[in-house]
């Protein structure tokens, strides 16, 4: 997926029944080219964070 001609990587989403939330994970150079991948496609968000893999 692109945003404006920057790459984003769609990695996984989480759902969490006991809250109603659904948590989707995406690779990209900053949390702004989310964002606007996220407005451009029209997919609703509360917020996005940035968050560091910490797999060994």
């Amino acid at each position: 997926m692109t945003a404006g001609g920057r790459s984003v990587r769609y990695i996984r989403s989480t759902f969490v029944p006991d809250e109603s939330k659904c948590m989707c994970l995406f690779e990209a150079p900053n949390a702004g080219h989310v964002k606007e991948l996220k407005e451009s496609a029209k997919l609703p968000f509360s917020r996005i964070v940035e968050a560091m893999d910490l797999t060994p």
